[in-house]
């Protein structure tokens, strides 16, 4: 009678404990759905702007007629702020037209037949000049001040979904939770291609990281992340240049996933030389064309720059955000095939000036108690074995691995005491230095200055 007294209080509360855990991941659900659908919307707000809204208004005062200046938004962007921004740039575009277009009329009355011509000639040059430049730079404001609010909500979720993590030990949730980071990442990695593309900062700092970290961290951010077979190196990256190293090494790993076989892997290598080292990343997928190398070299090289506007309706931002990336920090890109798997090779130059001596610093372990961090004891399903493991690095940025096995019943009893000790205390070391570093903005001045693209 005592067991049961004293059990069915317990039991009530674990089963409280379990709805909230449960409601709580199907509301982080629907946020990064919601979040994903705004991005989507957002995207197809701005093509048809400028594939179909600024091209009708330019034609329509070519033409003397009044222009229809509505801009058609989908029903998840409706009467919200980004709505009222294409609107404000549709009409103040249909407006320096007219303004435009009246000046050029009254040039051509004032002067002469033959001065005429040349000088509506000049003016509309210049017009057209400076209404593209006004467009380009309007749009790419567009497009970078949506991919930086999509940027910050998803690392505030991915923050939610971390303290998640490190609150429920149910596999089932924690599975869960685990997918949606990973989704999230991914998020934040696409926006940060567009916000990179049209001219702005990655967004995000980290403290020096080594190079193995780095490529941790890059590894996290791609979709079949299990297929990435990775080197070590103790070489450390600077501070200012973690981020962009680790979007630009996630961007070609994406690159090389997407294209080669699903059972094969993508190995990723250093090779330390005097002036600095070399990430090398090799896959087994198919190989680019001789003009796509050639596209892909200009672009990397900067022989070529590329904006948001020469991208097209479906634009492939990869390269174009990875060679804006090693132009402002200093670092460069190569590609090339074949390589000794027959697939592709992709080079990272990381010079000396981005690196420091030593090894990667490493922050204190935290002292785990019995009652915070132990769980206790799960059986995995069979389907859950070799789920994958969300960590974090010393420096705080998110890593995978794949999580061990389970073990059988009888070693879960004899361990219960010892259940991912290890795991909590990333997570709890991620929790005091990457996670706060994640949601500060760079402060860099302006000094410093995806997506496939086979």
């Amino acid at each position: 009678m005592l067991l049961l007294v004293i059990g069915a209080p317990l039991l009530l509360l674990a089963l409280a404990v379990t709805v909230f855990a449960m409601r709580n991941e199907r509301q982080q659900r629907l946020r990064a759905d919601v979040a994903i659908r705004e991005r989507v919307a957002a995207e197809n707000a701005l093509i048809q702007l400028a594939h179909t809204t600024v091209p009708a208004i330019t034609e329509a005062v070519r033409r003397h007629d009044i222009p229809a200046v509505g801009v058609e938004v989908p029903p998840e962007l409706r009467e919200t702020r980004f709505a009222e921004l294409l609107q404000t740039i549709a009409t103040g575009h249909a407006e320096a037209l007219r303004v435009v277009s009246e000046e050029t009329r009254a040039m051509v009355e004032r002067y002469g037949e033959q001065r005429r011509i040349s000088e509506v000639q000049s003016a509309q040059e210049a017009a057209r000049a400076d209404l593209a430049a006004t467009s380009r730079a309007a749009t790419s404001a567009a497009v970078r001040s949506f991919g930086t609010s999509v940027v910050s909500l998803g690392t505030d979720l991915g923050q939610v979904v971390s303290t998640a993590l490190r609150e429920h030990r149910d596999d089932a949730i924690y599975e869960t939770l685990t997918r949606i980071d990973h989704t999230v990442q991914q998020m934040i990695r696409q926006a940060q291609s567009y916000v990179i593309v049209s001219g702005g900062l990655p967004g995000r700092r980290w403290p020096q990281q080594s190079l193995t970290d780095v490529a941790g961290g890059a590894t996290g951010r791609v979709r079949e992340y299990l297929r990435v077979r990775s080197g070590q190196s103790d070489r450390v990256v600077i501070s200012r240049a973690v981020e962009p190293l680790v979007h630009t090494m996630a961007t070609l790993l994406d690159n090389a996933l997407r294209y080669s076989p699903p059972s094969s892997f993508v190995e990723v290598g250093f090779q330390e030389g005097h002036h600095g080292v070399t990430v090398i990343i090799d896959d087994a997928g198919m190989r680019m064309s001789p003009e796509q190398l050639e596209d892909a070299r200009q672009v990397l090289s900067g022989e070529r720059s590329v904006d948001i506007h020469d991208l097209g309706p479906a634009p492939k931002v990869g390269f174009p955000g990875i060679a804006a990336l090693a132009r402002r920090y200093g670092f460069s890109v190569h590609v090339d095939g074949p390589n000794i798997f027959g697939g592709m090779r992709a080079m990272v130059y990381v010079p000396s000036a981005l690196l420091v001596s030593g090894a990667a610093p490493r922050l204190p372990e935290p002292e785990l108690t019995a009652q915070a961090h132990v769980p206790v004891p799960v059986l995995v399903e069979a389907e859950s074995r070799g789920a994958d493991v969300h960590e974090i690095t010393s420096g705080g940025l998110p890593k995978r691995r794949r999580r061990p096995v389970a073990p059988d019943p009888a070693e879960v009893s004899a361990e219960s005491g010892q259940a991912r000790p290890d795991l909590a205390a990333a997570w709890h070391s991620g929790s005091r230095s990457g996670r706060a570093a994640a949601a500060e903005r760079t402060t860099e001045g302006t000094a410093d200055e995806h997506t496939g693209s086979r």
